[in-house]
């Protein structure tokens, strides 16, 4: 199994958090086309975690086997 972990900031400028989404969403896309990574750990706390939770889960619109 090939997977991920997601940890961060909880405190995440809002100015910040459009673009870092962004960038999530282009590392998920990326690593699941080079390297077939399909399970992403991510904490449940506020801020970081969650921009990587909604990420892997915007991601599986168009990649369904992805497992958060």
């Amino acid at each position: 199994m090939n997977a991920c972990c997601f940890t961060g900031h909880r405190k995440i400028p809002p100015a910040l958090s459009d673009g870092i989404h962004k960038q999530l969403v282009q590392t998920i896309d990326r690593l699941y086309s080079e390297k077939h990574i399909t399970t992403y750990y991510a904490g449940g706390a506020q801020g970081f975690d969650t921009l990587a939770s909604e990420a892997v889960i915007e991601c599986r619109a168009d990649i369904s086997d992805l497992r958060l």
